[in-house]
C-alpha cells in the first residue's frame, strides 16, 4: 500500500511540474516581464522582442533544470552514471534519430490524411516559443532548441522514467513508456495555440519519447535519447529559418 501511495505522490509531482512548464512560456507576457523588459531596453540597444525571446527561454530553462534536479535528488538517481554508453551500442544512436524521424513522418501522414486542411510548416512557426526562437540571432536560434531538447530529456526520460523503472519496476516497462510519453505529450501541447499546432506537438512529441524510452532499456544509457532528441529539435526547427522574424501575435501587450 506505501508503495502504491508513493508512485501515486509521484504522479501528482511530475504531472503538476509538467503542466506548469508547459505554460511557463506565457510568463513572457506578464506586466513582471514586460516591466523588465522595458527596465534592460534603457541600458541596451536590443529590441524589446529579442529581450523579451532571451528571458522567456532562460526561465524556460530554469523551470525544467530546476524540476529534474530536485526529481533526481528526492529519489536519489545519479543521471552521470546513465550516461556512459557501451561502444558496441554507437550505432543505436543514429538508429534512433532514424526511427524518430520514421515514426513522425508517419504519424504526420496520418494526420494529414484526417486533416488536409493543417499547413504544418504555418503551424509550426506561429507556435509562441518558436517565434521567440526565430527572434533571436544566428547562433541563438540553433543554442536555443538544442539546450531546451536537452533539459527535456534531463526532465522526462534522465528524471521521471528512470524514477520510474528504478523506484517503481513493478509498473512495467510498457507503463513506464507510457506514463513519460503522455507526461511529455501534456507538456508540449501545453505551450500551443491551436487544434494544428497541438497535433503537430502530439506526433513530435510521441516519436520523440517512445523511441527515446526504448533507447534507455536497450542500452541502459540516457546518452542516446539526449542526442536524438537534441540532433531533432535541431533539425525539425530548422524548418522555420527561411521564414521571416516575426512579432508576437498583436492580441499579446507590446512595447
Amino acid at each position: 500500500m506505501s508503495n502504491r501511495l508513493d508512485f501515486i505522490l509521484f504522479l501528482v509531482i511530475v504531472t503538476a511540474a509538467s503542466i506548469v512548464w508547459g505554460r511557463i512560456n506565457r510568463i513572457g507576457y506578464s506586466k513582471v516581464i514586460i516591466s523588465i523588459v522595458r527596465f534592460i531596453m534603457k541600458y541596451s540597444k536590443m529590441k524589446a522582442d529579442l529581450i523579451q525571446s532571451y528571458l522567456v527561454w532562460s526561465i524556460y530553462m530554469l523551470t525544467g533544470l530546476v524540476a529534474a534536479v530536485a526529481l533526481l535528488a528526492a529519489y536519489q538517481v545519479n543521471l552521470l552514471r546513465f550516461l556512459t554508453l557501451d561502444p558496441r551500442y554507437f550505432s543505436v544512436i543514429p538508429l534512433a534519430f532514424i526511427a524518430q524521424n520514421s515514426l513522425t513522418g508517419l504519424m504526420m501522414q496520418l494526420l494529414l490524411l484526417a486533416k488536409p486542411m493543417v499547413n504544418v510548416f504555418s503551424e509550426l512557426t506561429s507556435v509562441l516559443w518558436v517565434r521567440y526562437t526565430l527572434m533571436m540571432p544566428g547562433i541563438m536560434r540553433v543554442i536555443s532548441p538544442l539546450c531546451a531538447a536537452m533539459i527535456e530529456e534531463v526532465f522526462f526520460r534522465g528524471a521521471v522514467f528512470l524514477i520510474l523503472i528504478k523506484d517503481f519496476p513493478q509498473t512495467g516497462a510498457y507503463w513506464s513508456i507510457f506514463v513519460c510519453t503522455v507526461l511529455f505529450v501534456l507538456q508540449q501541447v501545453l505551450q500551443t495555440d491551436t487544434l494544428g499546432q497541438g497535433l503537430i506537438f502530439l506526433v513530435g512529441s510521441t516519436s520523440v519519447s517512445v523511441v527515446g524510452c526504448i533507447s534507455i532499456l536497450y542500452t541502459g544509457s540516457f546518452l542516446p535519447t539526449l542526442l536524438c532528441h537534441a540532433a531533432y529539435a535541431f533539425v525539425y526547427l530548422q524548418l522555420g529559418t527561411s521564414m521571416p522574424k516575426s512579432r508576437p501575435s498583436s492580441d499579446y501587450p507590446s512595447f
